[in-house]
């Protein structure tokens, strides 16, 4: 029995699984409820922390803004700044979350393994590479040393500074950009820590629950609906990810989170191979703790479908050989496909909601969910005790989009 908690938290992936966490360590009752459906975002990630990576589009918004070149120019990010390259730099506020979030993550790790037992899998590198195979790929980086004069530890690398760090790398590349400090982590096992996490705290899970929707009472939401019975609570928090707009649309919210696929390839276990996260124009490539290659990722806009397609298996695995010739002899353990959720400017969708009260948003992490978790964790949890966030929370609120709904991607782009 779920019972009448303070907090319902509709979501199991990470970002559900750290706001749980952070309001059991607040000694706030919370019940975490989760559906487990397939293409869950937290299977789509790389777990790859890349706060100015992604923030500036080297990470894989490099992929990104390839195959979505069609987006309407009216749908824009207004803060956003294009670059020659057709790559769109995320305002300095999100770089500014990301970053302060990033920072987190060494002590974070190891106080989940010490409550939890639980390694996460923090795995600091060389950093993020982002390999440069023509020459005009140099004016994006002198493009974003303009743009951003200030950014610490960008470094334009030539090819033999490269190899140094990555001797398994293609010969045919030209140079190479450098982020220090851009590493990674398990992403499941993150959810699973901040989830165990909680529980030890006082939290309870459901698995395998399904949510139909929230009950709402004029201006408050006041609980959910579960097979026909309300479950009442002080507040709900929306963690559902790619399904949050069909969430909150049950209590006449507007909510514009779309389904982002992104298709993955997993290698067999290698011997240690890579020192760094690899980032190119067709693919990122990471090897994870137990030697696997992990490489992705497509970017489509193709609903709720989780299948995967030889078009992409072939783009991915051809990228990935074309970086680390060495793969080309490397068997394949297993291809996937998870859904991200997405939002029209690529920022998160945080805190409370103007049209009611005992509401609050955790979803629209897209391609930064992973990195950006233990400070939307942190900050979500406080809006709902309603203390003050210790970033500021404005520019991630859903009145941001007015009443705007749904994906500005076009289908089949």
């Amino acid at each position: 029995m779920i019972g009448s908690p303070d907090v319902i938290i509709v979501g199991g992936g990470v970002i559900g699984c750290g706001v749980a966490y952070e309001l059991a360590k607040r000694s706030v009752q919370v019940a975490l409820i989760d559906k487990t459906l397939p293409g869950r975002a937290t299977s789509a990630s790389a777990g790859g922390l890349w706060p100015v990576g992604e923030s500036v589009g080297l990470g894989c918004g490099v992929i990104y803004h390839n195959t979505m070149a069609a987006q309407h120019e009216s749908d824009k990010n207004e803060n956003a700044v294009e670059n020659v390259s057709g790559l769109v730099i995320l305002p300095e506020i999100f770089r500014k979350f990301l970053q302060n979030s990033n920072r987190l993550f060494p002590e974070l790790s190891q106080e989940l393994f010490e409550l939890t037992g639980v390694d996460i899998e923090y795995e600091p590198g060389a950093g993020l590479l982002y390999l440069i195979y023509q020459e005009q790929d140099f004016k994006l980086t002198d493009q974003l040393k303009q743009l951003l004069p200030n950014m610490d530890g960008l470094t334009v690398l030539s090819p033999e500074e490269t190899w140094k760090i990555e001797p398994h790398l293609t010969r045919d590349l030209i140079g190479a950009v450098l982020l220090p400090g851009e590493y990674q982590v398990n992403p499941m096992l993150l959810a699973e820590a901040f989830k165990r996490g909680a529980i030890e705290l006082g939290a309870t899970c459901h698995h395998d629950v399904h949510v139909d929707g929230l009950e709402r009472r004029g201006d408050r939401v006041t609980g959910v609906n579960i097979d026909g019975q309300q479950v009442f609570c002080g507040a709900v928090v929306n963690a559902a990810g790619c399904w949050s707009a069909r969430l909150a649309a049950t209590a006449e919210l507007s909510l514009p989170v779309f389904p982002v696929r992104g298709q993955i390839v997993l290698t067999e276990s290698l011997p240690h191979t890579l020192n760094a996260c690899l980032s190119t124009n067709g693919c990122y490539l990471v090897q994870k703790a137990h030697g696997e290659v992990l490489i992705g990722s497509t970017t489509e806009n193709v609903g709720f479908d989780t299948s995967v397609t030889v078009e992409a298996m072939q783009s991915l695995v051809e990228g990935s050989v074309r970086a680390v010739p060495l793969l080309k002899h490397v068997g394949i353990k297993r291809i996937w496909s998870g859904l991200r959720p997405g939002t029209p400017d690529e920022l998160p969708v945080l805190g409370p909601v103007d049209e009611v009260s005992g509401y609050f948003n955790a979803t629209g992490g897209f391609r930064t969910g992973i990195v950006a978790s233990p400070l939307t964790a942190r900050v979500v949890a406080q809006c709902v005790l309603s203390e003050e966030t210790e970033f500021e929370r404005t520019p991630f609120l859903a009145a941001r989009f007015g009443n705007q709904v749904g994906s500005p991607i076009q289908p089949g782009k």
